[in-house]
């Protein structure tokens, strides 16, 4: 069997949503049955709907996560209406990146940067340890921050934050 990846267009691919809410069911073209698989994005910033790997994950025996990928779909747009959806719902519930409306507070402790934030889903407070690498203008001009947990936050623009959260979020740009 030959063990490498395949990459389709997207076409005579059909997606229907698995179990969990994120997992899918995908048919391939010769009638292969992928269940419960996961959608992963390979550039999960810059081409959010291009290059979309299908994978399972398991835990082998050590407990460590052992990820098989199956096949790489080269563009959502190829895909019919229902797979495309279902791969999209996945995917923005996958890769949910809360939005920062406001920053509330931050106060470095110890060399950890310590946030309060006003996003699209509540208010958060989260750590940052190394601010060089978590706080990334993009070519965008989003502003997107990685914390301790590896969670991920975006600004959209940063002038609709108040004066207070662009004073406090510009000293780090």
């Amino acid at each position: 069997m030959d063990n490498s990846v395949r990459f389709f267009s997207g076409k005579h691919i059909h997606i229907t949503p698995g179990s969990m809410g994120v997992l899918l069911n995908v048919t391939m073209p010769d009638g292969t049955v992928y269940e419960d698989v996961e959608p992963r994005r390979y550039f999960p910033i810059s081409d959010i709907y291009k290059n979309i790997s299908i994978v399972r994950v398991e835990e082998d025996e050590r407990g460590k996560d052992k990820i098989t990928e199956y096949l790489i779909i080269r563009d959502v747009a190829n895909l019919d209406e229902e797979s495309a959806k279902a791969l999209t719902d996945s995917l923005n519930k996958y890769y949910m990146i809360p939005k920062i409306l406001d920053i509330y507070e931050q106060k470095s402790v110890y060399g950890i940067l310590q946030w309060k934030v006003l996003t699209d889903r509540g208010e958060f407070a989260f750590d940052i340890r190394d601010i060089y690498s978590s706080i990334k203008q993009l070519n965008s001009g989003k502003i997107l921050i990685i914390d301790s947990y590896d969670n991920r936050y975006e600004i959209d623009d940063v002038s609709k934050l108040s004066k207070k959260g662009q004073k406090l979020l510009l000293g780090y740009l």
